[in-house]
């Protein structure tokens, strides 16, 4: 089951209709209200997320429901050019790199290359993978995304981190800030893909019926 699709933008304003696409998707799908607050926890936080990486997008969100899960696909397009990659990649307010550590600094950096050039993320698929964020490989089969090409999962940053922390204190420092974060701790698993020039943020939810 596919909601309708909600335009949405970097400006604040639209967080009650996109509460209520939420709440009647969950209702249609039968959801538990447990499953309900935290998807709409979860839409609450991505928005708000994305709006404090990209200063200035246009996109839609939309909900999918498939069995055992619910998904929220966010489709963003922004302007970035050099300097706003650069802006979006710069040393953070605590004096450290941010596209070097945190979920909110690896997704920053997936984001803004992709909307750099979104072309040189699918041309370089197969190559070394990035630090901390292991490339998806070609063939995967996944039916969330059957429509984009997918360029980076939670999953893999996770595996990629636990497997190097006990040796790599910026890795341990990573999985750290990964543990705080409200989505990555609440969603199944994040996946950004790219669907021609835009990129598409698609969060992943277990959920059961009442």
């Amino acid at each position: 089951m596919v909601s309708e699709k909600f335009m949405v933008n970097s400006d604040a304003g639209c967080e009650a209709a996109v509460k209520y696409l939420g709440d009647e998707f969950a209702k249609e799908n039968a959801l538990s209200r447990r499953d309900a607050l935290r998807l709409d926890l979860l839409t609450e936080e991505t928005l708000g997320m994305v709006r404090a990486m990209l200063e200035d997008f246009y996109g839609q969100l939309w909900f999918e429901g498939k069995p055992g899960k619910s998904e929220i696909h966010l489709e963003a397009t922004a302007r970035m050019d050099k300097d706003k990659k650069y802006e979006l990649l710069s040393v953070s307010k605590s004096g450290k790199n941010a596209a070097a550590k945190g979920f909110m600094g690896r997704l920053g950096e997936v984001i803004s290359n992709t909307l750099y050039n979104f072309g040189r993320v699918v041309d370089v698929y197969g190559r070394e993978s990035m630090e901390y964020g292991v490339m998806v490989p070609p063939g995967i089969e996944n039916p969330s995304v059957y429509d984009m090409t997918p360029v980076w999962t939670l999953q893999s940053y996770r595996e990629e981190l636990d497997n190097q922390r006990a040796e790599n204190a910026e890795a341990d420092e990573a999985w750290d800030e990964l543990e705080k974060s409200i989505v990555a701790n609440l969603a199944d698993d994040v996946i950004v893909g790219v669907k021609g020039d835009c990129i598409e943020l698609v969060i992943v939810k277990k959920t059961n019926k009442q």
